[in-house]
């Protein structure tokens, strides 16, 4: 079954998404958008993904949600899922994933990304380029890691959390949901929910007064 894939508000990480699904055989019928204005692909304008919910004509279709945007990800996939459609992952071709991993449905796992042996990716996860995963990581539902960033064993993720480029965090450590690791860091302990941290090693980053 062909596969559709909705772009973003800039376009450009569907790019990504498209090179990444042709290569590994999938096929694309075409992209919708979250915007108004179509991405500049060549493969074919399906209009604006509420026309297409609105219409009621996801059921049976097969769509991938690129878009960097872990809320609006968690939106878009959870009311295409509620009309029937069924969520795809693409797999880059060139990034390497033990057989023993798991990868949820609506994944996005880019060349040079490493998924480690047990780990496991909840719905909607996207692993940038060059990003890795090491053994018994679980990395939840629409988090997002940037090109780059490294997770040692056994490291948990929540949901919704933001990795950015090139941080690290140190083996066995957790992510409460929605945690924000800024680029660069290197996280020494465990992060709560919803608190961002930034800097070597990782600190909260403090709030600007006003």
């Amino acid at each position: 079954m062909a596969l559709i894939i909705v772009a973003g508000a800039s376009g450009q990480h569907a790019a990504v998404v498209h090179e990444a699904a042709v290569l590994s055989g999938l096929e694309v019928l075409g992209f919708a958008t979250l915007g108004d204005e179509a991405p500049p692909f060549n493969t074919p304008w399906l209009g604006r993904l509420e026309a297409i919910a609105a219409a009621g004509i996801a059921q049976g279709h097969r769509f991938h949600i690129a878009c960097g945007a872990n809320a609006l990800r968690r939106t878009w996939s959870e009311a295409l899922l509620a009309q029937g459609a069924m969520l795809q992952s693409v797999v880059h071709p060139a990034a390497l994933v033990s057989p023993s991993a798991r990868i949820g449905d609506g994944c996005t796992v880019l060349a040079g990304a490493i998924l480690g042996t047990r780990a496991v990716l909840g719905r909607g996860v996207i692993l940038n380029h060059a990003c890795s995963v090491d053994h018994d990581g679980q990395v939840g539902d629409y988090a997002n890691i940037c090109p780059g960033a490294r997770f040692g064993g056994a490291v948990r993720a929540g949901a919704e959390v933001f990795v950015g480029m090139n941080a690290t965090v140190l083996q066995g450590l957790a992510l409460g949901d929605k945690a924000v690791i800024g680029a660069g860091a290197v996280v020494t302990r465990d992060v709560p929910g919803g608190v961002t941290v930034v800097g070597v090693p990782a600190r909260p980053m403090e709030r600007r007064p006003g």
